[in-house]
């Protein structure tokens, strides 16, 4: 998958740089007189901009990689830290459920625990994929994530 990824980046290169080099060289060759030693300096010229067109482009690519893999990684951190302070939370919750000894509240409370650990693994998907957002929905007072 990444190999293919990255296939295609260099074929999108690839493109742009022909696309700038065709336009140069059919600008100059419809605008310059057909002196061949000056076409040919020209030319070169315009494959010179061809091929720096495509590295601009591979480092253009290369940067929104890095820009997507730090905030993946910013969006995994808080709902690392979300998971965290959750489960911190709902344990002695299950420690004082499973210590009364009523199996119901215990069969109860363990699904509500699973319900959680989807929730959570949803959110996590989620949140590295880059389908939800969470940032926006930071409590401005007090810093906690507010809820839907």
């Amino acid at each position: 998958m990444k190999r293919a990824s990255n296939l295609g980046k260099i074929f999108v290169a690839i493109f742009c740089g022909l696309v700038v080099g065709a336009i140069a060289g059919a600008i100059h060759w419809m605008i310059l007189p057909h002196d061949q030693s000056l076409l040919v300096h020209v030319m070169l010229g315009d494959l010179v901009a061809a091929l720096t067109s495509m590295i601009v482009c591979l480092a253009i690519q290369l940067r929104q990689e890095e820009v997507h893999f730090a905030s993946a990684m910013s969006r995994a951190a808080i709902v690392s830290e979300l998971n965290h302070h959750v489960r911190n939370a709902v344990f002695p919750l299950c420690l004082a459920v499973q210590k009364s000894g009523d199996k119901d509240a215990s069969q109860l409370a363990n699904e509500a625990v699973e319900r959680i650990n989807v929730a959570l693994k949803e959110a996590t998907a989620d949140a590295i994929s880059g389908r939800a957002s969470y940032a926006d929905d930071i409590h401005p007072k007090n810093g906690s994530l507010l809820v839907h």
